[in-house]
């Protein structure tokens, strides 16, 4: 089993995650039936070297930005400040979180730990025990194709929270 990313996308994970140091960054990827991808940078509302949190708001706005096209959640990313490029305990709690009716996004990591970086692909999977999921890494092959890439910012208006879309 492999993930295929283009070198771009790689190159915007890395950028992300050194930008939002001290604290761990997160975004997806959505493909698009016709396989076009679209990495959106998210905001981690946890603020922290150890966690992240993509807010509801932008949540439920990759999730409608990706139905609107008939597309799929490919990629969960995140990065990890201090530690190896692989699903800590935390991520596999999180990860049950998105157990459902489709196929579970792949998940990929950014290691800041070394220079240069690390980035690993992972499937995450039902473990032996239904309340459980596991991590098996999978190959990550790099591709030249083209990709979107778009941030998501809070924003508020009318004293409202709100989601700001803008490509990068």
């Amino acid at each position: 089993m492999s993930l295929e990313l283009p070198q771009v996308v790689i190159d915007e994970m890395i950028a992300h995650s050194r930008e939002d140091l001290p604290n761990e960054c997160c975004g997806v990827i959505g493909r698009a039936p016709d396989g076009a991808l679209t990495l959106w940078r998210a905001t981690n509302d946890q603020a922290s070297p150890w966690r992240f949190n993509i807010p509801p708001q932008q949540l439920l706005h990759l999730y409608n930005a990706i139905d609107d096209v008939d597309g799929d959640l490919l990629v969960i990313y995140h990065s990890h400040v201090a530690s190896e490029a692989r699903p800590s305990p935390t991520d596999l709690n999180i990860a049950r979180l998105h157990k459902g009716a489709t196929e579970w996004p792949y998940w990929v990591l950014v290691s800041l730990a070394d220079e240069p970086p690390s980035v690993r692909a992972w499937r995450i999977d039902e473990g032996d025990d239904p309340d459980t999921v596991k991590a098996a890494e999978i190959d990550l092959v790099i591709t030249g194709t083209a990709a979107e890439r778009k941030r998501l910012e809070m924003i508020e208006v009318d004293g409202r929270p709100r989601v700001r879309e803008s490509s990068l």
